[in-house]
């Protein structure tokens, strides 16, 4: 009953929003007298009358009495209209794809997209995926999908645009800073099973990748560390480039391993001032003196900045790499019934020092470029100068 009291709302509501009929398609009979409002004192005399001239005089009726599509679409009007890339609504079929992605499986391309400045991007391509092998980079603007313009698309249309089983073709065209035409990518979607962690050594040195922040990713980290550790390894660069972020509670985890307990990981701030929470660690640190090193850039968002602000505050760890993405946005879900979800924003998150995340990302310590002559040439000078950086010490 809840459910349908929302959806019979938010379909009286998207009214406010209608311009030049761009949503005639999605609208549904809603049983309402020609004065009508909503206890808000919205007038929703306007959607009956809408209703009933495109029942009569629509080109396809069939359309308008789908009511299934035409409730979605209802919804995701409403939504979309706050203009906030962040809240979104998701149909039983895109929650599911939505959990399988933080799971860390799914068919696709391997690229974590976002909007920035209304423009469709790539937030950061996932190590070892087909994205990542063609050459797709942070922050590439995503102009079209299969030859159809991105222009007013939502991050969910284009994860249902670019996804598909595994073996067939998408085709992206990308502009990219400092390239003056198109770039084309034609890429062969394969089944996504994210890497969670990956660990190698340099120069004595345990280098240990986080590609996404999962269930799981504290615990996993704790026992690469600890494998480090028993073969005499006490200097570790922990690289978050190009991770997309994840659930929060696994960021507050990896910084509960190198941080005193009680140290505050990150500060949610709500709309009313009571609504200020602080997260904080709640174990005594395992690594607390460990050598540490952090790798962010373009593609490090959400949970990792919370990672990288909260070390930087905490324990003064140095950052090198690129300034991060700037996701600073606490988004809550709540579940109906059908299985559909509704994705929104509550808070944005602050770092221990009360610095902003949001929009400006975090600066690292060391500005280091990586460009993508280094990739084709297998040099990461990133990563080398995190070396140097360990060394000194």
């Amino acid at each position: 009953m809840k459910f349908s009291n929302f959806l019979f709302t938010a379909i009286l509501l998207i009214i406010s929003f209608v311009l030049g009929g761009l949503y005639f398609q999605e609208y549904v009979y809603s049983f309402i007298s020609p004065n009508s409002s909503t206890s808000n004192g919205v007038n929703t005399a306007p959607l009956q009358k809408v209703y009933d001239f495109l029942d009569k005089e629509y080109l396809y009726p069939d359309k308008i009495k789908d009511k299934s599509s035409a409730e979605i679409g209802a919804i995701k009007g409403l939504v979309d209209s706050l203009d906030d890339p962040y809240t979104v609504y998701l149909s039983q079929k895109e929650s599911r794809d939505f959990s399988e992605s933080l799971d860390g499986k799914f068919q696709g391309i391997g690229a974590e997209i976002g909007l920035r400045d209304d423009q469709l991007i790539i937030i950061s391509p996932i190590e070892g995926t087909p994205a990542s092998k063609i050459g797709l980079l942070p922050r590439d603007a995503i102009v079209s999908i299969n030859g159809e313009s991105t222009f007013g698309f939502s991050v969910e249309k284009a994860v249902t645009k670019i996804r598909g089983e595994k073996g067939t073709e998408v085709k992206l065209d990308i502009a990219r800073e400092g390239e003056f035409d198109l770039l084309e990518f034609k890429i062969i979607r394969d089944i996504i099973d994210v890497p969670n962690i990956e660990v190698k050594e340099k120069d004595g040195i345990g280098i240990i990748s986080v590609s996404q922040f999962q269930v799981e990713t504290a615990s996993e980290l704790d026992l690469e560390i600890m494998k480090l550790k028993e073969k005499g390894v006490n200097d570790l660069i922990l690289d978050l480039r190009n991770n997309p972020g994840g659930y929060l509670q696994s960021a507050v985890e990896v910084v509960e391993l190198f941080t005193p307990k009680g140290s505050i990981a990150v500060i949610e701030k709500g709309k009313e001032a009571d609504m200020e929470k602080e997260l904080k660690t709640k174990k005594n640190p395992k690594y607390e003196n460990i050598n540490l090193v952090l790798l962010v850039n373009q593609g490090s968002a959400s949970a990792s900045e919370i990672v990288a602000g909260a070390l930087r505050d905490l324990k003064d760890i140095q950052l090198v790499g690129q300034q991060t993405f700037g996701k600073g946005l606490v988004q809550s879900t709540k579940e109906f019934p059908d299985g559909s979800i509704l994705k929104y924003t509550i808070a944005e998150w602050f770092t221990p020092a009360g610095i902003s995340i949001n929009k400006e990302g975090i600066k690292p310590d060391f500005e280091i470029e990586l460009i993508a002559e280094d990739i084709k040439a297998e040099k990461d000078p990133q990563l080398d100068k995190a070396i140097d950086i360990i060394k000194s010490k």
